[in-house]
């Protein structure tokens, strides 16, 4: 006779959430993860359910590497699916967005993790829901006093104005980014597989996301323009393009143009276009050019390096305060986790580049905001 939930003990069975946050950030179904523990897969449905005794957590633990203390701490944060619009959401199968949303909820607990021990920015992030994409870009770039001049580095943008900028592990990549707003904070998930440019580019979309859309919808092809059009016009502003390019510009000049604003040859090509800088003749033969060229699917001389938190070096880097393994063992969590959703930057990445305007318009500063709670 079974437990009826009213009844139950919370320390009589494991936490059905992290059950299923664990399972789907390691990519399985429950027919996979049934198979590897011997059960069958109702059972499993029963154990994210509630019914998960307690002496099966070794068993979880083994199969989806995370600590047996992991099943039994309470309290999980979840990102709920329908609420997450993914950037490349056609290309990512059930199990790669599964396995991003599973790895945000775990970003998220790093999150309260350090922000119970440091001073983050305050959250500045102007709503503009339901204005045209193009016109909210440039009220945010009134807002943060940024102009018609190239973006700074654009995650030290969003993290100076109090946006989480986490990156995703490699089983979780192929959605390229989604972003979330969670408990009043705004959250920016990243793969590191793009292309600078194309990472740059990722942020600026998901930015286009936390400002115009409050609940995103899941492959909702209408959220997903809105943000390319804010992004594009975040990245390249179209009052700025007539400063920078001269009519029907040759693709030496559009190069030149593409290093100062860091983004690709193709977008600069198709902004200049679309601001009627380029005829319908000379954008044609400008894209025929470039993609022989092979900046259809690559950036040849582009951007050296990803772009990275300033936050994160501070905290974990070679001067930091803390390891990944003091945040993985407070939070019961691989070790791997921490570094995967935090830049790597404990693993030696690439040091951060580009300094940033702080939010009350003071001159680029060397750090940002970032200090101890005592």
């Amino acid at each position: 006779m079974s437990t009826s939930p009213s009844s139950r003990r919370p320390d009589q069975f494991l936490d059905p959430d992290r059950i299923r946050i664990a399972r789907t950030r390691r990519g399985l179904t429950k027919s996979d993860l049934a198979r590897e523990l011997g059960l069958t897969p109702r059972s499993i449905t029963r154990y994210e359910s509630g019914d998960a005794p307690m002496d099966s957590a070794v068993g979880l633990s083994r199969v989806l590497q995370f600590p047996v203390s992991f099943f039994t701490a309470a309290g999980a944060p979840e990102i709920e699916m329908d609420t997450v619009s993914f950037r490349a959401a056609r290309k990512a199968t059930a199990r790669h967005r599964g396995a991003a949303v599973a790895a945000g909820s775990i970003g998220i607990e790093i999150d309260r993790w350090i922000s119970k021990r440091f001073v983050l920015r305050p959250v500045d992030v102007p709503a503009h829901h339901g204005e045209d994409p193009r016109l909210a870009a440039r009220l945010l770039r009134g807002a943060w006093g940024l102009g018609t001049r190239p973006l700074p580095n654009a995650v030290q943008l969003a993290e100076s104005r109090g946006v989480r900028v986490y990156t995703l592990p490699p089983i979780a990549e192929r959605v390229d980014a989604y972003s979330v707003w969670y408990d009043g904070k705004p959250f920016v998930f990243l793969a590191r597989r793009r292309s600078p440019e194309g990472m740059r580019f990722d942020v600026a979309h998901e930015l286009g996301h936390l400002v115009l859309h409050p609940a995103a919808a899941c492959d909702d092809a209408v959220q997903e323009r809105e943000a390319n059009e804010f992004a594009s016009e975040l990245l390249i502003p179209r009052d700025a393009i007539p400063e920078y390019l001269r009519p029907n510009p040759p693709v030496a000049q559009l190069l030149r143009v593409r290093d100062q604003f860091k983004v690709s040859a193709m977008a600069l090509a198709y902004a200049a276009h679309s601001s009627g800088r380029m005829t319908d003749w000379a954008y044609r033969n400008t894209c025929i050019e470039l993609s022989g060229r092979g900046f259809r699917s690559s950036e040849p001389g582009g951007m050296a390096t990803h772009e990275i938190s300033r936050v994160f070096p501070q905290i974990l880097g070679p001067h930091g305060k803390v390891t990944a393994r003091e945040i993985a063992t407070d939070l019961h969590i691989p070790v791997e986790e921490v570094r995967a959703l935090t830049f790597g930057v404990e693993l030696g990445s690439a040091t951060a580049n580009a300094d940033v305007p702080m939010p009350d318009g003071a001159p680029p500063a060397r750090r940002p905001h970032l200090r101890s709670v005592r």
